[in-house]
């Protein structure tokens, strides 16, 4: 079927893929200014524990607790840090898994369907990070902001096992705005 546009056709796509871009960084950035009151400012955080159960926790300590700061104004960049506590017991000790790692954001993903990822009506927004770990490959980071001011932190990595059929790690993490300078 022939295109009906009076546009080349080489340049079709690419002026769709940089109107969409357009699109999706004008709803978010709109969107972002609902989301200020996520944002941790320069002390303050988010702290909890990791959800102990079969099926959120899979090769991460139990009872593992995590910190996480967020600057809203840098969602699409390096929107925070993550820590975690377990310097004295974890698989980097004597460092903890995740010390101050900057969360990174891939760009690309805005302008990709999976930017607008759902996990239901109880959530404000969702985005997808790296952090590096101080010992090990870096984390995939899925964090949602609840409509209760709460945080979730989802980290999957690669298997540390070698064994290239041996399922990755997962782990679900509930945060709450606190003072957890502690660690």
């Amino acid at each position: 079927m022939k295109r009906s546009s009076s546009r080349p056709a080489q340049t079709y796509p690419r002026t769709r893929r940089a109107t969409l871009a357009l699109l999706v960084a004008a709803g978010t950035a709109s969107g972002c200014r609902s989301l200020d009151r996520f944002d941790t400012g320069d002390g303050g955080s988010y702290c909890g524990n990791i959800i102990d159960s079969d099926f959120t926790r899979r090769g991460f300590e139990a009872g593992l607790q995590m910190r996480l700061t967020l600057d809203i104004e840098a969602l699409h960049e390096l929107p925070g840090t993550l820590s975690t506590n377990d310097a004295q017991s974890g698989l980097c000790s004597p460092l903890p898994t995740f010390d101050q790692a900057e969360l990174r954001v891939t760009p690309e993903v805005f302008a990709d369907p999976f930017s607008v990822l759902e996990f239901g009506s109880t959530r404000d927004h969702n985005f997808v990070a790296w952090v590096d770990s101080t010992c090990q490959d870096s984390a995939f980071a899925v964090v949602s902001l609840m409509h209760t001011g709460d945080v979730e932190v989802r980290l999957l990595r690669r298997g540390l096992t070698g064994d290239p059929q041996a399922p990755g790690d997962f782990a679900v993490f509930q945060l709450k705005r606190t003072d957890c300078q502690s660690f």
